[in-house]
Order: structure tokens, then C-alpha cells, then sequence
């Protein structure tokens, strides 16, 4: 049976179009086995390599396609016994979902696990001709497009699936598949794809109403209302405007009422982009289209015609967008304008029609909320929304306007409830959700699942300034959560890195650090590096990298352990940052590296010391050094970053055995405390400088010419070259003609020194200044 032990198995998936070959990356990605069978051997191999050229890369290192073995229904059936868990993915067609069904019960091996992904057909109709054995361990998997990189899972269980199974499905996909997982009922379209296309529909009537431009849509409904940046229409094409009127149309043939049916009917805009071939981003066009020379256009829903793209503007709102989320949806929409109209009419239905349809989506508005909020990204769910534009005056504006009430929230109203989730007067911090007809349930959150932006709202902050806090995880274990804009390093970072190993070690146990939202750092604060050379202020600019790495060192050489939870963006400082902890907790989406020579500098923050100093401490006694150094200058002279944690141990920004990598992202945090915990146990101590041979000229000519050589070919420019060979000097240990062993400490005075140099290169201020402007290295 399934479970967080299963960290190896072995799977069959039966389908190999996109849903199914992805999903059979990501089995392989977690170290399974899979068996992934077509119509034909050719129909599999066609889809295997079909998704391999994707972008996003459906697999965390393109030789993982290795654990996928290929087949055919025809001749591969009888292997399906040595499956753990059987997975169909077909076309979304139930008839062949079914007749397959009928045929597979008789091949699978007892004790296997069965599932159907699909996004909305009824798992009990596609699976009642089955034998009861086979429906005691049936359950529906729908995962989300692409299931490397979107982390919900609703599992629907047959009546008759075994619970056991189900649970044990769950833990697995939340502990090894990297999943969040929600428990559906078998209903049309299930909770997510209910909920999200209904979202999306009732958009289009308010948007003729109102007289609303797509770009005016898409600036009101994405991050100022709690939604990712794709908001409404982009969102539309980038999953496909074929894949959501097959969703839609799926829904309108199946929900009984009239009502519910002319909702999800499929606007005259969608039905002509459909026919004219317009599908979104994988046409080229959609509702919005991009030309050749980048310029991207909207679609004019009343001329038809496509035209340059208009940025969105509400002057009268920007007060509005700093303020907190919950704050901010009530001010908005009670905001007396159009925009303000259009959002409380958007949120009035949206959040009315949860409310009427949750007994039939799942058991409690948790379930709910879960399934929005990591179904399409959103902060909020709806029932978390209700609260935060007030449930009785949400109930009173409605009744004034005529508008429709569910019966869920007159419910509790009635019973002098005023709050879906509410925390106990006694002072308990268990929240309780209410379920309807005067009761309620105690909701926990698992302490294994706090992100860094839960923590940030629900655990003490013990000190705090502009880009910083220190939070109190508990157990003696403090955390730095950086929430600087892309959680830049700067000056305000660093005295809390400072304050926080202080606190830790008087008061604690050790020190995790973090980020709070996207990314955990996209590097240091590069504008405030670029003011420092605009003044001319060299001293100024070589203080404030030797603070730096101060900061660093006080990390490494603190006196409890201190560990790195990382995600998202991982790079230049924050990559140092990273490499300086006793420990890195990497989520597997992790995207780490050292690219400063795209602005034109190399890493100063120890990171090229350290790298350094990782190769050759690796090597086997008597071993030639040079294509260990080699390697990394390769590794930062071009500026490589690595798209997945597993790609970041192969560079050498993690490592193998030393570091944890964790699939899904939500358990960073909790791995993060438990390192901390194992290593105070164990009797911690700080580390001792260590010792790094520098074979000066003895390696640094050999470096020289091989870039010289590179420059020769064109295959890199002058200021490349002059930045490449100052990686090289510090890699070398600078001129030395004579070998010798130094402290770390001196590689990173050369690295100042380097920095100092290249700073006050025009052709480094010319590609920090185009970093800035357009977020594109610039090869000058």
C-alpha cells in the first residue's frame, strides 16, 4: 500500500499524452520506476519525447527519463502485475475510460493501487462495471497541468474505497510526491476546476457590463485581489482556451440545473477563438498574441481585432494596493467606482456560489479553500474571503441588492456566528470552522506543512525592521524571513542575520533562515551596488562587500547550527547565503546559482572561495586539482544557474549527503527545524577555518589561455573575458609562483579586491545599469 514510506515503487501509467507522460516524469523524478504504455509502442515513445522538449522541463535532470520504460496495451498488459499503483490517464472520454477499465481489473497485481486522473468525469460511472475488489483500492487522481510544478491533488474515492488506501495514497502524495492534497466528491469538475472555470465565466457578462478592456480584467483580478500575476485572460492562455471550454463544456453537460448550465455555457468570444484556431500561448494567440519583435497585443472583444497592449490604469486605487490583502479587498470592493462595482459583483457570485455548492464539493470549506488556494495560486479561498470582506455585511449588501444569499451563510449568521473560521475565546489558538446547521469543527494545521508565508502571519516575530523579521518557531529555534522586495540582501538584512544567530545563541537551540513569498533571495541588492559606483564612493562599495561577507562568516562560524530553507529564486547572495549554513533544506524547485557575471561582476560573498574550497576538498589524495578548478570555472565564469536542486548538487551549490532536498515546498520550513534539532542534539560545534591550497601561476596561466582561447572564437566577449579572468585569479589564489596553503579567509580577500577592480569597469556599470532595466543580462 501507498505511504510516506514509499520512496521507491514502481508505477504503470497507462496513457502517454501530455497529462500521462508528465505524470510519469514526475513518478521518475521522486526515484519510481514507471512503465508508461500507449496504443502502440510508437504512440508512447512519441509522447515520452513529446514532453521531454517541454518547457518548463517536466523532469528535474533530463537523464531521469531513464527510470520510464516503454509499451504498448497491445502486448504490455501482463507487466501491469508488477505495479505498485496503475494510473490512467487517457482522453478524457468516459466510454474509454470505462471499456479500459473493464480490461486492466484482470491484469493488475492484488495489492495495487488504482486511479484515474481526469479533471471532472465521474469516477464511480467510470469504474461501476469493475469487480468489487477492484473498487475497494479505485480512486480518482486529478492532478494540475503541469504536475511537476502545481502542488494540488484531488483525490476522489469511490463509496467503496477502502479508506486505508485512500489515507495512505494522501500521505504519499503529500510526503514523497510533493503534492498538497484534497479529498473531493465525486461531482462534476470536483472542487478546483468547479470553482476556478465558474470564477472565470461569470467574468465575461461583468466585463460587458461594466465596459471592461481584457488588460483592465486582468490588472483587477490578479495579485490586488489575492490571485497570481496571470489573473484572468492570460491565465486562459496559458492552460489553453480548448482545455478550458473542454472543462467548461464538461460541466454544462453534467450539472442538472438550468441556472448552473448557462454559466458554464461557452461565451461567443471563446467559440470563435477556438474555431479560428486561436488556443492561447501554444498557438501564438489567444486573447492576447505576440509578434515576432516581442510587442504583445490584446484582443478588442468588440472589433475583434487584435491591437497593442494598454497597461491597465487606476490612479484612484494605488492607495489601496499597499495595504493587507484582508484590508484591501474590503476597500476595494466598497470602492465607489467602476472598477470597485465590478469587483463586488465578481466577488458577490464567486463567493455566493461556493457557498451554495459546498455540501456537494467536499465536507468542510476547508477542503475548499485548499483546493482554490493551490489549485490556481491564490492567497484566499473562498470562505477565507468571506471573512475578510465580513460575512454579515457581505449578506446585508447582497439582500439590499437583490442579489442571491446561500443558505450556509444565512445559516450562520442565525447562529450568532459572524466568521467561517473562528479562533476560541478561551484563549486556545485551535480555529474552528463552521460546518453549517450550528456546527462546527477544530481545525489544526500539520506542523510539518508551515510555509515561510504562514509563519510569517501565525508565529511570534520576536524583532523586526524594513527587510527582515526573526520569528519564533518554538523548541529554541528562531528564524530570519527575509521580506525585502525579491528578498534582496542589503544592509537591513544583514543586521537581522546578525541579531538573529546573536538571539539564537542566547536564548535557543539554532537559526533557519528564509524567504517570505516567491523566492527565498534573488541576490544582493544590485541597485544599491550600482548607486555606490555612480558616487564613486570605491571605499564606500569594498566596505560594504567586506560587511557582507562578514555577515556570512557570522553565520558559518556561529555557535549553534545554523540552517538554510531555500526555494524559488536562489541566486548570487542568496546563493551565498545558502552555502554559508551548516545545512541547506533545498525545496527540488530550487532554481540556485552564482550569475554575477551577467552584471559584470563574480561572486563576492564567498561564494568563489567556497566553491573553491568544496572541489578540492572532494578530491582523492595525490589527484590533479586542475579539472576540479576547472570545473568551477566553468560552472561560474559562465554564470550557470540550475534549474532544479538535484541540477544545484551536480554544480556544486548543494551537497550530496550534506543537504536535503524536499519535493514539496511546504515542508522546507518543518525539515529546516528538524535539522536544526538533530544537529544541537548530537553536541554542535562551530566549524574551524579551514585550510586551501593556492596554486597561483601554476593554474592560473592554464585558466588564462583557455579563456584566451574562448575570446579568440567568439565564443565569449571582451568584458566576459576580462570578467572570467578574474574568477580565475581568485580560483588560482592570485599570482603566486610558488603553491601554498592559505586560509579561506585569504580567497576572499581577493575576492574585494576583484570587485574592487571590475566596479570600476564602464562595461560593468553598463550591465548592472540593463540588469535593472529590463532583468536581462546584457553581453557587452
Amino acid at each position: 500500500m501507498l505511504n510516506e514510506h514509499s520512496t521507491t515503487g514502481r508505477a504503470a501509467v497507462l496513457g502517454a499524452g501530455t497529462m500521462g507522460a508528465q505524470i510519469a516524469a514526475h513518478l521518475a523524478n521522486i526515484g519510481w520506476q514507471v512503465l508508461l504504455l500507449d496504443l502502440t509502442l510508437d504512440h508512447a515513445k512519441q509522447g515520452l519525447e513529446r514532453v521531454s522538449k517541454l518547457k518548463p522541463a517536466p523532469f528535474y535532470l533530463p537523464e531521469l527519463a531513464s527510470r520510464i520504460e516503454l509499451g504498448s496495451f497491445e502486448t504490455d498488459f501482463p507487466r501491469l502485475k508488477e505495479a505498485d499503483w496503475v494510473i490512467e490517464a487517457v482522453v478524457e472520454k468516459p466510454d474509454i475510460k470505462r471499456e479500459l477499465w473493464t480490461r486492466v481489473q484482470d491484469y493488475v497485481a492484488p495489492n495495487a493501487v488504482l486511479s484515474t486522473n481526469t479533471s471532472g468525469l465521474s469516477i464511480h460511472e467510470m469504474s461501476d462495471a469493475c469487480r468489487e475488489d477492484i473498487k475497494r483500492r479505485f480512486l480518482g487522481t486529478h492532478f494540475f497541468n503541469p504536475p511537476r510544478y502545481l502542488k494540488l491533488l484531488e483525490l476522489i474515492p469511490r463509496r467503496e474505497t477502502d479508506p486505508d488506501i485512500l489515507e495512505g495514497v494522501a500521505r504519499f502524495a503529500e510526503r514523497v510526491l510533493g503534492k498538497r492534497v484534497v479529498i473531493a466528491r465525486d461531482t462534476p469538475g470536483f472542487i478546483a476546476n468547479r470553482l476556478g472555470v465558474h470564477s472565470m465565466m461569470v467574468v465575461f457578462p461583468l466585463m460587458q457590463e461594466f465596459g471592461m478592456t481584457i488588460e483592465e480584467v486582468d490588472a483587477l483580478t490578479g495579485p490586488l485581489i489575492g490571485n497570481p500575476r496571470s489573473a484572468t485572460f492570460r491565465l486562459a492562455d496559458i492552460v489553453g482556451l480548448d482545455v478550458m471550454a473542454s472543462v467548461a463544456g464538461n460541466l454544462h453537460e453534467r450539472l442538472a440545473t438550468d441556472a448552473e448550465k448557462r454559466v458554464f455555457a461557452l461565451p461567443e468570444v471563446v467559440q470563435r477563438l477556438i474555431a479560428d484556431g486561436r488556443l492561447g500561448e501554444k498557438t501564438g494567440a489567444g486573447f492576447y498574441r505576440r509578434q515576432k519583435d516581442g510587442t504583445i497585443e490584446a484582443l478588442d472583444l468588440n472589433a475583434y481585432e487584435y491591437r497593442p497592449r494598454q497597461k491597465a490604469k487606476f490612479p484612484h486605487l494605488d492607495a489601496l494596493e499597499k495595504l493587507p490583502l484582508e484590508e484591501r479587498l474590503r476597500a476595494l470592493v466598497n470602492h465607489d467606482s467602476r472598477e470597485g462595482r465590478f469587483l463586488w459583483r465578481l466577488h458577490a457570485e464567486t463567493l455566493a456560489y461556493a457557498a451554495q455548492h459546498a455540501p456537494d464539493l467536499a465536507d468542510d470549506p476547508i477542503a475548499i479553500d485548499h483546493a482554490v488556494k493551490w489549485g490556481f495560486n491564490r492567497e484566499l479561498g473562498p470562505f477565507q474571503t468571506w471573512d475578510a470582506l465580513g460575512v454579515r455585511e457581505t449578506v446585508e449588501r447582497m439582500e439590499r441588492e437583490g442579489l442571491p444569499v446561500p443558505e450556509l451563510a444565512h445559516n450562520l449568521l442565525r447562529f450568532g456566528r459572524t466568521r467561517f473560521y473562528e479562533t476560541a475565546d478561551t484563549g486556545d489558538t485551535t480555529v474552528y470552522v463552521w460546518l453549517g446547521a450550528g456546527q462546527v469543527a477544530p481545525y489544526r494545521p500539520d506542523p510539518e506543512f508551515l510555509t515561510p508565508t504562514n509563519m510569517a502571519r501565525h508565529c511570534p516575530e520576536v524583532e523586526r525592521n524594513a527587510d527582515a523579521s526573526i520569528y519564533d518557531l518554538g523548541d529554541g529555534v528562531f528564524c530570519v524571513g527575509i521580506h525585502s522586495k525579491m528578498n534582496v540582501l542589503g544592509p537591513g538584512v544583514m543586521e537581522m542575520l546578525y541579531k538573529g544567530a546573536e538571539r539564537a545563541e542566547r536564548e535557543g537551540i539554532g537559526l533557519v533562515i528564509t524567504g517570505i513569498g516567491e523566492h527565498f533571495s534573488a541576490g544582493f541588492n544590485l541597485q544599491l551596488f550600482l548607486m555606490m559606483i555612480g558616487t564613486g564612493d570605491f571605499d564606500e562599495l569594498l566596505m560594504g562587500g567586506k560587511a557582507f561577507q562578514d555577515s556570512l562568516l557570522r553565520l558559518r562560524y556561529a555557535k549553534v547550527p545554523v540552517v538554510a530553507a531555500t526555494f524559488g529564486y536562489t541566486l548570487g547572495g542568496g546563493c551565498e547565503l545558502a552555502m554559508h549554513c551548516d545545512r541547506v533544506v533545498a525545496s527540488a524547485e530550487t532554481y540556485i546559482g552564482l550569475p554575477e557575471v551577467g552584471v559584470g561582476i563574480i561572486p563576492a560573498g564567498g561564494g568563489t572561495s567556497t566553491m573553491l574550497y568544496r572541489a578540492l576538498s572532494s578530491l582523492p589524495p595525490n589527484a590533479d586539482p586542475y579539472p576540479a578548478i576547472r570545473r568551477v570555472m566553468e560552472t561560474l565564469g559562465f554564470g550557470k544557474v540550475a534549474t532544479s536542486a538535484l541540477e544545484g548538487v551536480q554544480y556544486g551549490f548543494l551537497r550530496h549527503g550534506v543537504d536535503t532536498i524536499s519535493v514539496n515546498p511546504d515542508r522546507i520550513l518543518w525539515l529546516a527545524k528538524q535539522e536544526v534539532q538533530h544537529l544541537a542534539a548530537q553536541g554542535y560545534t562551530p566549524p574551524e577555518e579551514p585550510k586551501v591550497m593556492a596554486y597561483g601561476n601554476q593554474v592560473l596561466t592554464r585558466l588564462l589561455i583557455e579563456l584566451h582561447n574562448l575570446k579568440r572564437g567568439n565564443f565569449i566577449t571582451e568584458h566576459d573575458f576580462t570578467v572570467a579572468s578574474q574568477i580565475a585569479y581568485v580560483l588560482a589564489g592570485g599570482d603566486l609562483s610558488q603553491p601554498a596553503e592559505m586560509p579561506l579567509s585569504y580567497f576572499y580577500q581577493l575576492e574585494i579586491q576583484v570587485v574592487g577592480y571590475l566596479a570600476q569597469q564602464p562595461k560593468t556599470w553598463e550591465r548592472m545599469r540593463h540588469m535593472l532595466e529590463t532583468g536581462k543580462p546584457l553581453r557587452n
